[in-house]
């Protein structure tokens, strides 16, 4: 019998919680009636599905593969799912976005950084214009492995006083490297400064590819030896892997929403923390498929499958552009 895809994306986040030692209580003495485990499954199919707390817990009614999947003695009151939101601390979710990423036992990250802005109203542009409504959008600045397009690392903040991207890029980039040591650094021109080249090549010992801002400077008034390296020439075929991160980007909205649907900071943050969850993990069900497709003798399990043979060892800088195409573009998975 076919397995549900509700189903795949519980088995799934249930895979990630355990490899990140998320425990099933907050607490000792709660009243153990639905685990955190399940309040997390809930949360990120919620934002699969698109819906309300309210419709949410109706549509779970008809969900019946998946409530004996994550064996719910009884369907959830949209309040407990709605507190859970507000209770859980963006801590424990940053740690289960990291744990996406250790599931492939990758030895290097291929990394990328992002941001985007992601709108707090469902106001028409027209609307907004007419009426002079003052703009609101939350920016989520992302950090990816783009061989593989899993989000590592997130920081998020409120615009239109929102600072600049460049502010976010060593944070994100110091909790990346904790999580695995990183090959090869790739970011728009957002992120231009000799400092960020720095700590990637002489702190983190990767290689950094940074375009300048300033195009028609010449190279004799550019500061900083590693932006002057940028000025004379890089490798466009390494930074055009950034494209993949756009390409996240793209999927999350295309998938989730632009929209964001709380009204309060702290559960805006947690709702935009949710749908990052929910993008690995519709993100790794894929990675699966292909592999029980190109593999299909192999048993079905996951710990059992070895994402190193599909994409390969680390890039190594010194490789020829000939074995660079094979090596990134041989790594195309369906999204």
């Amino acid at each position: 019998m076919k397995e549900s895809r509700y189903v795949k994306l519980a088995r799934t986040i249930l895979c990630i919680l355990k490899n990140a030692r998320i425990p099933l209580f907050l607490h000792n003495k709660s009243n153990h009636i639905f685990t955190i485990w399940q309040h997390l499954v809930l949360l990120t199919i919620r934002q699969y599905e698109g819906k309300s707390y309210r419709m949410f817990t109706e549509w779970l009614v008809e969900a019946h593969y998946l409530r004996m999947f994550l064996k719910l003695s009884q369907i959830p009151h949209f309040t407990t799912l709605q507190k859970f939101t507000d209770r859980i601390t963006g801590t424990i979710l940053e740690r289960i976005i990291s744990s996406f990423i250790l599931l492939t036992t990758v030895k290097q990250i291929f990394f990328a950084i992002d941001s985007s802005g992601f709108k707090l109203t469902h106001a028409s542009q027209y609307y907004t214009e007419r009426a002079r409504l003052r703009k609101k959008w939350i920016k989520l600045s992302v950090g990816a492995d783009v061989l593989k397009q899993i989000i590592c690392t997130i920081k998020i903040r409120r615009a239109p006083h929102a600072r600049h991207d460049n502010v976010d890029f060593q944070a994100i980039i110091t909790r990346t490297s904790e999580i695995k040591p990183l090959s090869i650094v790739v970011a728009d021109k957002g992120y231009d400064s000799e400092e960020n080249h720095v700590l990637v090549r002489e702190g983190l010992k990767a290689y950094s590819i940074i375009p300048t801002r300033y195009r028609y400077v010449p190279i004799w008034r550019t500061h900083g030896t590693y932006r002057k390296q940028m000025k004379r020439g890089y490798l466009k075929l390494l930074y055009n892997q950034r494209n993949k991160d756009e390409t996240i980007m793209s999927v999350i909205k295309r998938l989730f929403s632009e929209h964001i649907t709380s009204r309060l900071v702290r559960t805006q943050n947690r709702e935009l923390s949710f749908r990052c969850i929910a993008y690995n993990t519709h993100r790794m069900i894929n990675l699966f498929s292909l592999v029980m497709i190109s593999e299909p003798s192999q048993p079905t399990l996951l710990k059992y499958y070895n994402f190193n043979n599909i994409f390969g060892a680390s890039l190594d800088v010194k490789e020829t552009h000939r074995d660079l195409r094979e090596v990134l573009y041989s790594t195309n998975t369906p999204r």
